[in-house]
């Protein structure tokens, strides 16, 4: 996805971008705090707090059997058992499904030092889902059933999944979260988790204190029995809103093009059961602006749904606070049907090529995400204009986003031979095709042709809930002669090995168009991220050198980032016009926008971005702990910020490839000036991100 600028080849930076489109398919997940307040008049009961060091009364120990049959903690500790781990699952919770073979794993390691796991599921909507839940996500330690929550209440268990470790004493040990692989709802902690409930488990086997007994669990919340809502006025009732009127309608507009059968979602927002279980978290998914993801401010129109308005909102709590009416489902206002996302999109016909995934893709039940750049073939020795192309995958579940691109062939084998097999696997089940590269996409860019057409280039990516990308009617995206398609998949684990077949949809333009199209990477410009800084501003700049059309843009950055923001300001204007705004940046949620129309600019139109960086130990996204310095690179634990603009004009905008010399200039003065910290002495980063003299340096050290 770049424009090569020399003879000499390069490994490009990693342009893990687009990720998800509104209403997602990522954890509508709630953090272990407190349960939403009760809205007024219809509030759960809550559980109560416990703390760690407190004997729990034996009689509020027990669990139960599916037919019910009392198990008392006695007949759970054994005669020789040292403690008992209860572990709070729900069969439909994404992340007690993910966590499923991970406590399987712990359990199965514990076991010869006396500690029991407990599975224990308080909400069943029908028999036998408890059995199927621990068959499928490989849970191998015996699960009962708290349907009363008087375990729940005992233990103030509030999320799944959530563990309680409680020793013979039956004295809590340790309560919270399994590992900090999620200390953050829908935040995935950088690099390798910390096992902080095995960390419990060996300082009780060894006889200590254990060092950390309490931690902050996320997940899905456990929802104990309501309240019933106080009865309202009848002129009340006839203005309040309904799920069949109001609530329905919303989810259709925000969320159920991710979150039905067979889409990216975890679980399904198609019926009012679904809304009753999941409003009360989606609420506070929205309040935090993580859900729907992506969420933008613009004074433009981009394609695809708007984030909810201040009324849809208040709406969404008024229901809530007057008891989830259901309404009349046949005075419900007619929706359009969901579209077919299995499918290529209708209505641009059959594809004119349609590629196939060389070999399947599988991918075991547990660990780190997975980046894996697949090639489909197009043995094509004419260049070709193309009106659309669509990412189409086969596992919707596990396909997190997709960037497609194209590169030589020859790029694409010697990437292969350099990247392939094992390198990157995080899981001894996981197979894949193709390569990987620890910079993201993992590929070297050639120079650009002699017309100015670049050799690699990003065209198009694959968002759940985003279809085909289409070229502006007057333009079309060329694939040059001797390339392939490569995708940049991001696969997720679910708790069970998953396997993918994805394919590529081309339709080709029978015309060749008039305009070019453009893609322009404006590069902020810096050196470091210093640590401890909350508010690191990261500015870049292009000023377009003729008319153009902008199509859209791809925010890109890493993970310190805050806030990112694009503008761009008339010649002689003093004003500036508010492209795209990206209010609570995460790196796991990017996605392109394209406007609905292409909007003109003149010559001389300033386009500008700025990023604020948060390289502090409150960051959850930090990947280093304690914080250091975070350079200018490419790896995804260094820092840019990247985006990268579309435009068509009737002329190519840089067809010497200045946008990525410039970026990659950048690249490497960060590169010489981190070899002058880390290895010279005399200098240091300061403050301000600044590389100064080292005021212990020696003067007659010269060294340079």
């Amino acid at each position: 996805m770049s424009i090569g600028y020399s003879d000499r080849m390069r490994w490009l930076h990693p342009l893990r971008l687009l990720a998800l489109c509104l209403a997602a398919a990522a954890l509508l997940a709630a953090d272990a705090g407190p349960p939403l307040p009760p809205a007024a008049g219809a509030g759960a009961h809550t559980a109560p707090v416990v703390q760690t060091g407190q004997a729990i009364p034996v009689e509020r120990l027990a669990v139960h059997t599916a037919d019910g049959r009392a198990v008392p903690f006695a007949e759970l500790l054994g005669p020789d058992g040292r403690a008992v781990c209860f572990a709070f699952l729900h069969h439909a919770c994404p992340m007690a499904q993910q966590y499923g073979p991970v406590l399987a794993q712990v359990a199965a390691g514990c076991a010869a030092e006396g500690v029991r796991f407990v599975g224990v599921i308080c909400e069943l909507d029908e028999p036998g889902q408890a059995e199927a839940y621990s068959r499928e996500f490989g849970i191998t330690f015996p699960v009962y059933l708290d349907t009363d929550f008087t375990l729940a209440d005992a233990l103030a268990a509030t999320v799944t999944p959530e563990v309680v470790l409680i020793d013979r004493e039956r004295m809590i040990r340790y309560a919270g979260r399994i590992d900090d692989r999620y200390k953050v709802r829908g935040v995935m902690t950088p690099g390798d988790p910390k096992g902080e409930l095995q960390a419990a488990i060996h300082d009780l086997v060894a006889g200590h204190e254990v060092r950390e007994p309490r931690t902050k669990a996320v997940g899905c919340p456990l929802h104990r029995p309501e309240r019933p809502a106080p009865p309202q006025a009848a002129d009340a009732k006839r203005h309040a809103a309904t799920f069949h009127g109001d609530v329905r309608p919303f989810l259709h507009d925000h969320c159920q093009r991710c979150h039905s059968p067979g889409q990216a979602g975890p679980f399904s927002l198609l019926s009012y059961d679904d809304a009753v279980d999941w409003m009360e978290t989606g609420l506070e998914e929205i309040d935090a602006r993580r859900m729907p993801p992506a969420q933008i401010d613009s004074d433009l129109d981009y394609q695809g749904p708007k984030a909810p308005t201040a009324a849809e909102i208040a709406m969404l709590r008024e229901w809530v606070a007057s008891g989830k009416p259901e309404g009349d489902a046949a005075a419900a206002p007619k929706l359009e049907p969901l579209p077919d996302y299995s499918a290529f999109e209708e209505d641009l016909g059959p594809p004119d090529i349609i590629l196939e995934q060389s070999e399947p893709t599988q991918l075991g039940a547990h660990g780190n995400d997975m980046y894996r750049n697949l090639a489909f073939g197009l043995n094509r020795d004419t260049d070709l204009h193309l009106r659309a192309i669509q990412f189409l995958p086969g596992n919707r579940k596990i396909v997190h986003h997709a960037l497609i691109g194209y590169l030589p062939r020859t790029t694409v084998e010697e990437a292969i031979r350099e990247h392939g097999g094992r390198e990157g696997f995080g899981h001894p089940d996981d197979r894949a095709g193709g390569f990987q590269d620890p910079h993201g996409i993992g590929f070297r860019v050639p120079p650009i042709r002699a017309d100015g057409q670049p050799r690699a280039s990003f065209v198009s990516g694959y968002v759940p809930g985003v279809r085909a990308t289409v070229a502006p009617a007057d333009a079309a995206v060329v694939i040059p002669a001797g390339c392939d398609i490569t995708a940049q998949i991001h696969y997720v684990r679910t708790g069970k090995l998953e396997t993918d077949s994805s394919r590529v949809g081309i339709w080709l333009n029978k015309e060749r168009p008039r305009k070019v199209m453009n893609i322009i990477y404006v590069s902020g410009d810096f050196a470091v991220v210093p640590p401890g800084v909350t508010d690191f501003r990261i500015l870049g700049s292009y000023t377009l050198p003729q008319d153009a059309d902008f199509v859209g843009v791809v925010p890109h950055t890493h993970q310190l980032a805050r806030w990112v923001e694009l503008r761009a300001t008339l010649p002689g204007e003093k004003q500036s016009l508010l492209l795209l705004r990206v209010p609570q940046w995460d790196y796991n949620w990017q996605s392109p926008y394209n406007l609905k129309q292409p909007r003109r600019f003149p010559a001389g139109t300033r386009f500008e971005v700025e990023g604020s960086y948060d390289n502090s130990a409150a960051n959850p996204r930090n990947p280093f702990q304690p914080p250091r310095n975070v350079w200018h690179d490419e790896t995804v634990d260094d820092e840019m910020l990247l985006p990268m603009f579309t435009f068509t004009s009737d002329k190519p905008l840089d067809g010497e490839g200045d946008s990525f010399r410039k970026f990659y200039a950048a690249i490497g003065r960060s590169r010489f000036l981190q070899r002058l910290v880390n290895h010279r002495f005399k200098y240091v980063a300061d403050a301000e991100g600044n590389i100064v003299l080292s005021p212990d340096s020696d003067p007659d050290d010269h060294r340079d």
